[in-house]
C-alpha cells in the first residue's frame, strides 16, 4: 500500500473512532430511578365536562423529585381502536403547560384536546408513549427528555 492509502486509512480511522466517542458522550442514560415522575393518561369523552368541549386527556402525575414544578412539556400520541394514528386530529400532541406541583406531590388535571380535533371522535381513543419532555423547577433548573426515551422503560 501507498504512503498515501494509509494515510487515508488512519484519517478514516481517527473519524470513525471521535465520532463513536462523541456519541457515547453525547448520549443521556436514563436509569428508572433517574426518572423524576410517574404518569399516565387516559383519554376522556363526556358530554357537560368542565375542561372541555369535545374531548381531553385525564392526566395523573406524581412529582418523584424533591423540587417543585413549574412548567412541563406533555408529549403523547393519539390512535383509534385498531391501534392505527387517530385520524380525526394530530398524532402527536406537545402541550407546554404552567403549573407548580409540589415536590413529593401527586396532581390530577384535565387537558382539552378540543383545539387539536378536526372532527368528534365516534369512539373513544387511545393515549400511548406519553412522556414529559421538559420538566422546569422552581429554582430554574430543567430535566429534559426531549425524545422521550424513558416513555420505553
Amino acid at each position: 500500500m501507498s504512503k498515501r492509502m494509509l494515510f487515508s486509512i488512519r484519517r478514516l480511522f481517527r473519524f470513525f473512532a471521535v465520532s463513536v466517542l462523541f456519541l457515547i458522550s453525547a448520549c443521556k442514560t436514563y436509569s428508572l430511578d433517574s426518572i423524576p415522575y410517574v404518569m399516565t393518561g387516559e383519554f376522556v369523552m363526556e358530554e357537560n365536562a368542565v375542561d372541555y368541549s369535545i374531548c381531553g386527556v385525564d392526566i395523573f402525575l406524581l412529582n418523584k423529585s424533591e423540587k417543585a414544578i413549574k412548567n412541563i412539556n406533555l408529549v403523547f400520541f393519539l390512535f383509534d381502536q385498531d391501534g392505527e394514528p387517530a385520524y380525526e386530529c394530530r398524532n402527536k400532541i406537545s402541550l407546554e403547560i404552567e403549573r407548580k406541583i409540589s415536590a413529593g406531590e401527586k396532581v390530577s388535571f384535565c387537558v382539552s384536546l378540543d383545539n387539536y380535533m378536526n372532527s368528534i371522535p365516534s369512539n373513544l381513543l387511545l393515549v400511548d408513549y406519553l412522556y414529559l419532555a421538559k420538566i422546569e423547577y422552581e429554582d430554574g433548573s430543567c430535566w429534559e427528555d426531549p425524545y422521550g426515551l424513558t416513555a420505553f422503560k
